[in-house]
């Protein structure tokens, strides 16, 4: 049977052969996230796509060369030769230009928006699995006093000092914890797989350093500085460059014109050309494309109420948690508290079915005050995301 009071020096042992790793360690060996590829994605797609109007042209131009044999009865074989260029013409200036303006603003705000929000995720990932951690060493701990208490219940029962029944409550107690423990594993495995897609971290779970502290968090006007935080910057300079991209879409499309020459070599005579071209529309096809625009537009502005919504609602949510919630620094150690009841048990004093009450309350209270810990420790890393300055 280990003592209880020598089981606190076996886990630091333990915990000793394996350096913990901090956030910071994670943070320097963090993947590339889903938010920041997206946003790298998009603004590459709209930069290519000002390309494709740049300098008057609706696309690139197109450039034919022909040649063929020149055949008259009577005289000797010649070549001819013609070379033809087409430009499409793009008249609408002002659209692209709206659309590299709104592109120039957008970029720096949406790869701060996705660095955010990819610090976040990561943030996250790692207060899971140090909670999931310290929720699996609990339960280690206690299922190591319960078997201690099992054993000092059957030893009162042979010496019938306690009734079968003390017995089987502890033993009863004990299959649950086991239940409560494969759970426990399962949810680090879980958790961890979430940090090691985030970050290069070894495949099994380690030892992970306890979050630094959170310190007062004031939360004045903290609604109207959520208002001007970079995640609402960057929703609004989204809006902006996809409705400036439909726009400029939707004139590219409704461009015909275009300037074409030519140069040809037909026998002994040279021909040079240069005119316009227009490409005739199809009945009702320019209504089709402006309305099939407004519609576009219509749904992307819808989406942003929408999202804007959610995002002032978080930021509500976040006030109005930070005004009730008191903050908390360290779990309490419950390990003197569970000793004593132990040896009172072991002594006689106490009875299983009135120790083991007392050790579920204090069991339970020490996990709510990881998960209390975990919570605030993510309200934090969330407000870092919104805001446009925290102090930590």
């Amino acid at each position: 049977m280990i003592p209880y009071g020598a089981l606190p020096c076996l886990l630091v042992v333990q915990a000793a052969s394996q350096t913990p790793l901090t956030f910071q360690d994670i943070q320097s060996r963090a993947r590339s996230a889903p938010e920041q590829w997206r946003a790298e994605a998009l603004l590459a797609e709209r930069q290519s796509q000002l390309r494709e109007s740049h300098g008057f042209l609706r696309e690139g131009p197109t450039v034919s060369f022909l040649a063929g044999p020149r055949r008259i009865p009577g005289s000797q074989g010649t070549t001819d030769k013609g070379c033809e260029v087409e430009l499409p013409l793009f008249l609408s200036a002002k659209v692209r230009a709206d659309l590299e303006g709104s592109l120039g603003k957008a970029d720096p705000l949406l790869r701060d928006a996705a660095n955010r929000e990819a610090a976040l995720r990561l943030r996250t990932a790692y207060l899971d699995a140090w909670l999931a951690e310290r929720l699996l060493a609990l339960r280690e701990t206690d299922l190591v006093i319960v078997e201690s208490w099992f054993q000092a219940a059957q030893a009162r029962f042979e010496a019938g000092a306690d009734p079968a029944f003390q017995v089987s409550l502890v033993e009863g107690e004990r299959l649950k914890l086991q239940q409560d423990l494969d759970e426990a594993r399962t949810q680090l495995a879980l958790a961890w797989g979430s940090l090691a897609a985030l970050s290069e971290v070894p495949n099994s779970p380690i030892p992970l350093a306890d979050p630094s502290a959170i310190p007062a968090i004031a939360t004045d006007n903290l609604v109207q500085q959520m208002q001007q935080g970079p995640l609402r910057k960057a929703l609004l300079a989204q809006t902006e460059l996809e409705e400036r991209s439909l726009r400029l879409k939707e004139s590219m499309a409704l461009s015909r014109w275009s300037l074409r020459g030519s140069y040809a070599q037909e026998g002994e005579e040279k021909v040079t050309r240069i005119g316009v071209a227009v490409r005739l529309p199809r009945p009702g096809e320019g209504a089709a494309i402006r309305r099939s625009s407004e519609a576009q537009i219509r749904a992307l502005q819808g989406e942003f109420r929408q999202a804007l919504a959610e995002l002032d609602a978080r930021a509500v949510a976040m006030a109005s948690r930070l005004e009730k919630d008191a903050p908390v620094t360290a779990a309490p150690d419950f390990t003197q508290a569970i000793a004593a009841v132990g040896l009172r048990l072991r002594e006689g004093r106490e009875r299983p079915s009135e120790a083991l009450p007392i050790r579920r309350q204090l069991l339970e209270a020490q996990m709510a005050c990881l998960r209390r810990i975990h919570t605030r420790q993510l309200l934090a890393a969330e407000l870092q995301a919104l805001l446009p300055e925290v102090n930590r």
